[in-house]
């Protein structure tokens, strides 16, 4: 049986016999998978996809932008690696690979909590109980420009007791929920059936999008909206098909397809 306190390279083995997975790389340690990972895609032309780089401790995940992903034992913490033609989406679909993601993580939370009350952050984050659960980065290397390096970071067994003070009162595990510890690896086993699965759903035509306003946070709220040096507010309509954000300012619809939500309510 797997140990949920510790996860091994012989543990993720198992990940190549029933997921998409075609390589699996596990670091005991690392800065960050997402750094790994385009690290992996300079040096190794050759590399074989989907490719999940595993990190039992990142010492400097990342977010968005200038943000940085805390992480404490008992977190997944990984980067899938992806060709886009063989996943049947193109570069340009680039911003729909953290909505799928995201979908991906709630539908494996509600496998675990079925009345999680998940919901969908626009662009990258999942909630739980009104507090951040998971994050997700996807990144387009230069150098391998059919190539996605996306990366998860959710919080499963993790405490938050020597976390920093901001997020002990905005995030929460897996484990918070539903009062018991779970099997890191049959996690991440979930997660990533869920993601084939809608993946090779949406190459076959039928969108995952068509589920987001069940779990969409935003939606109907108004959103401020920072995107370069500019803001922006308006009240939430949802994503459109191409997974940019639609807010409704000053009585027009307009679509928005990068920027950092500051403030929702």
């Amino acid at each position: 049986m797997t140990n949920i306190d510790s996860v091994s390279a012989s543990d993720l083995g198992s990940l190549l016999e029933d997921t998409f997975l075609e390589r699996v790389l596990h670091f005991v340690e690392t800065d960050s998978t997402n750094t790994r990972a385009v690290e992996l895609l300079a040096s190794d032309e050759s590399l074989t996809t989907p490719c999940l780089v595993f990190a039992e401790k990142q010492s400097a995940g990342r977010g968005r932008g200038e943000n940085r992903w805390w992480s404490a034992e008992g977190s997944l913490t990984f980067s899938l690696v992806v060709d886009f033609n063989q996943i049947g989406f193109s570069a340009q679909q680039k911003p729909l690979l953290p909505l799928l993601a995201g979908m991906a993580i709630v539908q494996a939370g509600e496998s675990l909590i079925p009345v999680g009350d998940f919901a969908l952050k626009w662009p990258n984050d999942v909630y739980l109980a009104g507090r951040k659960l998971a994050g997700v980065l996807t990144e387009v290397p230069s150098q391998a420009a059919g190539q996605a390096v996306i990366g998860v970071g959710l919080n499963v067994n993790n405490q938050f007791a020597s976390a920093p003070e901001e997020l002990k009162a905005t995030c929460i595990a897996l484990a918070d929920r539903s009062g018991m510890m779970h099997d890191r690896v049959e996690v991440l086993r979930t997660f990533l059936q869920r993601f084939e699965t809608l993946m090779k759903s949406f190459a076959a035509g039928d969108s995952f999008l068509d589920d987001w306003p069940r779990y969409c946070l935003l939606s109907g709220k108004k959103v401020t909206l920072r995107i370069s040096y500019d803001q922006v507010t308006g009240i939430c309509r949802g994503i459109d098909p191409s997974g940019a954000l639609v807010l409704e300012v000053d009585g027009q619809t307009k679509s928005f397809f990068g920027g950092v939500v500051l403030s929702w309510e």
